[in-house]
């Protein structure tokens, strides 16, 4: 092979003849002794003479890893041709509303099937006689290893081409990430075209949908006890229901005695059952009127939209009055109901010395949607 020469000006006239393979390296390739000694000294054991990856290469090129090689491939080629074909069937119905969808999943086809290249016998042999080639550039012998740069294994200073066994699991992991591809398209498509075609149905005839808002069942046994609201009150609790809900709005003990001032609630709605949580999905402010009515002593707060709740996810609500009022509460309270299950939430020093520690009777039901 013609000899090629460094052109950096410091390195001129030092031969190409090093190659480093180290994954994260930004000057990986073709190098030069100096190269090496001034920006490849942390992994200098992936560091090899070009003469050495080419003997190597050459060993492994014989007629039996070719056919290995070949037959992967087409098993590879085999599984993405399947993927396309269910991926376009469930598309052509709703493929304008899909478009990012489409040019993602052809995105990972093509790199998929960039990979799989690499097992079909042609462009191993390509390489390789490239690489057997007398002159070169810098470009095309970066390119040529680059190639088949997954077949090569580095450790300790020695370098090798993947056995059988190893270009198996190389081949399987491909043939499972297109396995996983179309599973998981095939699913959501389908999903997604049936509910869009229930959202058809639904806007061709808007007037017959009616959103049904459920009532929880009441947390406590009420007794006519009052309990006095001034620090911050809060529950946790997850959705027994095996679907997503939609959480609409949450019922408040009835207020006995009222402030002269205007009372109101700040409405926090944190994911997980800390209140540190920085991630707040829902945030308002009620205020409460004394004229607002109140059945069995529950009254109804509703929120501006409604929260989506997903299974046995943890979600916590709290509720801080802007004055102190005296409310009935409810005694002996359940943690487990028949539509969710409750915990106390956890707090910060901000919270600890509030009655949330010991009390979490401000709401007794929620109300929601399915």
């Amino acid at each position: 092979m013609q000899t090629l020469f460094c052109e950096d000006k410091e390195h001129l006239d030092n031969p190409l003849n090093l190659f480093c393979l180290e994954v994260d390296c930004q000057q990986k390739g073709l190098i030069c002794s100096f190269c090496l000694l001034k920006s490849h000294q942390n992994h200098v054991k992936n560091v090899f003479p070009l003469k050495t990856i080419i003997q190597s290469l050459n060993k492994a090129n014989n007629p039996k890893n070719q056919q290995e090689l070949h037959n992967k491939g087409n098993e590879i080629f085999g599984k993405h041709h399947k993927i396309k074909q269910t991926f376009r069937q469930n598309l052509i119905e709703i493929k304008e509303i899909l478009n990012k969808l489409e040019r993602e999943i052809e995105k990972q086809i093509k790199l998929l099937d960039l990979e799989a290249d690499l097992f079909v016998g042609d462009a191993f042999e390509k390489s390789i006689s490239m690489l057997n080639m007398e002159k070169l550039t810098k470009v095309q012998i970066e390119s040529a290893i680059e190639k088949i740069e997954p077949l090569l294994k580095t450790c300790d200073g020695q370098i090798w081409i993947l056995r059988d066994t190893e270009i198996n699991q190389q081949a399987q992991k491909l043939i499972k990430t297109a396995e996983v591809i179309e599973r998981e398209s095939k699913y959501w498509l389908e999903k997604c075209l049936n509910d869009l075609k229930k959202l058809f149905e639904t806007c061709q005839n808007p007037i017959k949908k009616q959103v049904k808002i459920l009532s929880s069942q009441n947390r406590f046994q009420l007794t006519y006890e009052q309990w006095n609201l001034k620090e911050t009150d809060a529950i946790c609790l997850r959705s027994k229901k095996k679907h997503d809900i939609w959480l609409s709005g949450v019922g408040l003990y009835e207020i006995t005695t009222w402030p002269e001032s205007e009372l109101s609630f700040q409405v926090q709605i944190f994911e997980g059952s800390n209140l540190n949580s920085k991630k707040i999905i829902y945030q308002d402010k009620f205020v409460i009127k004394n004229d607002m009515e109140f059945v069995n002593h529950i009254g109804k707060l509703y929120f501006t939209k409604a929260i989506k709740i997903e299974y046995d996810k943890p979600y916590t609500i709290a509720l801080t009055p802007n004055q102190s009022c005296l409310s009935y509460y409810g005694a002996n309270g359940k943690f487990e109901t028949d539509e969710f299950q409750f915990e106390e939430p956890k707090f910060n020093q901000e919270y600890s010395d509030n009655s949330t520690t010991i009390n979490q009777g401000v709401v007794p039901q929620f109300f929601y949607e399915e």
